[in-house]
């Protein structure tokens, strides 16, 4: 997977963090060794991209300790990407305080020879001409899931549009998914999106209200987790296509298509999202048992 690594410093109703472990691959990444280990998955899960020269040695020890190769990662002369943000009340609004962006700037990332035939290729958020970077060096025949965020379809829509006609599988939010098809109607936005896509599945995250996908003419709807008390919104979609992509490389591994039991995948997603919502950083999705993913994932299935 290509993304972001990053310390990000968060305010909330719930409190506060200061140069949190954060950025997409983090989260994505975790969560995707979290579910590889409780499910004794057997795929290998590596991260391609910069840190700066002041990212610190324990983290890379904490990300390699959850399974992660870093072989793809590159430490510059500059410091590390930060984010500084503060979210409001209902969680629903984020206000950017400061961005730095400091070694991301010129990067170019370069794919490990041997990843490069990799089954599964996760294009984790990131600007659109670093996920398109990846493509042009990972085989054609890897399974492409693909995420994006509101600044990237504001500021480089066609390089978003680019990036999501090599897709084989787009995750992104109700808003993304307005901004992108000009349809605030998510089936009418899916039906955009899956004509845009190279492959044939689409889901929309819908925050509280879980997620939808789209695939073969049918739609899956999965609620959130019940009962959420919300810290950090930050890294739950990352959270949610990091397990989901482990899901469709753990199916291909065992000869079974990627879609494989589409709805316990998704399940598992919305889970790995609540834990990232319940702490700050990736704390909530460290912490967490094999006995607490499954209580949540048996509260979305108690829900009619």
């Amino acid at each position: 997977m290509i993304g972001s690594l990053a310390y990000d410093s968060v305010e909330s109703p719930a409190g506060a963090i200061v140069e949190g472990l954060g950025g997409s691959a983090t989260f994505a990444g975790v969560s995707a060794c979290r579910l590889n280990s409780f499910v004794d998955g057997g795929i290998d899960i590596g991260v391609v991209g910069v840190v700066g020269k002041d990212f610190l040695q324990s983290d890379v020890e904490r990300l390699e300790g959850h399974g992660l190769d870093l072989g793809g990662v590159e430490r510059s002369d500059d410091l590390t990407f930060r984010w500084v943000a503060r979210y409001g009340d209902d969680f629903g609004d984020v206000e950017t305080l400061d961005t730095q962006v400091n070694c991301i700037i010129g990067y170019s990332p370069q794919v490990p020879e041997d990843w490069r035939s990799c089954a599964v290729l996760l294009l984790a958020n990131m600007a659109p001409s670093l996920q398109e970077a990846m493509l042009e060096q990972v085989d054609s025949s890897a399974l492409v899931l693909a995420d994006s965020m509101e600044k990237w379809i504001v500021e480089e829509i066609d390089g978003v549009r680019e990036v999501i006609a090599r897709t084989d599988v787009l995750v992104i939010n109700e808003t993304e998914a307005e901004s992108i098809t000009g349809h605030s109607d998510i089936e009418e936005a899916a039906t955009v999106l899956l004509s845009s896509i190279r492959g044939d599945l689409v889901i929309i995250k819908l925050g509280a209200q879980g997620a939808t996908a789209f695939f073969a003419g049918e739609s899956i709807h999965v609620p959130a987790v019940p009962g959420c008390f919300p810290a950090d919104p930050t890294g739950c979609g990352d959270s949610f296509i990091g397990t989901l992509a482990a899901h469709m490389a753990i199916n291909i591994r065992a000869g079974r298509a990627p879609e494989h039991s589409l709805r316990d995948s998704m399940v598992d997603a919305t889970v790995a999202a609540s834990l990232a919502l319940e702490g700050f950083s990736i704390q909530a999705i460290e912490a967490a048992g094999q006995v607490e993913y499954s209580r949540r994932a048996a509260a979305i299935d108690s829900i009619v």
